[in-house]
């Protein structure tokens, strides 16, 4: 896995306090020119080409878009996990995806499609079903785990009272067999 190379521009160097200045100048797109933020930082010593102010204006700027479409992203995930409680949040990060898929494929112009390769958009469509077939398939899996944890438990516990409490065991029975005859059509 290639790693991303640790930015080692002089502004990136600097003092938090004065590296932060920078930031703030730099996202104040319509107050700071290249120029002005270069004059402040030769004000405070350091001297620095409009060129690596750009640079580092450049990655700053991806930085929090990043930032920005991550937080989107998880408002989006906390929205669609607030309309339905009950689902997981792998569920929930499934169903925002496949909007976001749904979307993107909506909003391609017709013409933006013959540059599509097919084989990569089936293999992605392939991937994705994958996914959600192996989770269902999971789920079920779990879910029958717990039904015979819950039976052998129940089985335990019935074993259990019928030796120290015959009367109670017995009461019980009586009781769960009445209900079974009257739920039964």
């Amino acid at each position: 896995m290639r790693r991303k190379n640790r930015s080692r521009s002089k502004i990136s160097q600097l003092p938090p306090e004065l590296r932060s200045t920078v930031d703030a100048m730099v996202l104040a797109v319509a107050e700071y020119r290249y120029e002005d933020i270069r004059e402040y930082l030769a004000g405070q010593g350091v001297d620095i080409s409009k060129t690596a102010i750009g640079n580092y204006a450049r990655k700053l700027v991806e930085e929090m878009e990043a930032i920005h479409f991550a937080q989107e992203n998880f408002k989006a995930l906390t929205a669609e996990a607030q309309k339905v409680p009950e689902l997981e949040y792998t569920e929930v990060i499934n169903r925002v995806t496949a909007q976001r898929m749904l979307q993107a494929v909506l909003s391609k112009p017709e013409e933006a499609w013959n540059d599509v390769a097919l084989d990569k958009l089936l293999r992605e469509i392939n991937g994705m079903t994958k996914a959600v077939a192996y989770k269902q398939r999971i789920d079920l899996q779990n879910k029958e785990d717990a039904a015979v944890a819950a039976d052998e438990l129940k089985a335990e516990f019935f074993s259990a009272l019928g030796a120290e409490h015959p009367e109670l065991y017995q009461q019980l029975v009586a009781v769960l067999d009445r209900h079974q005859q009257e739920a039964a059509p």
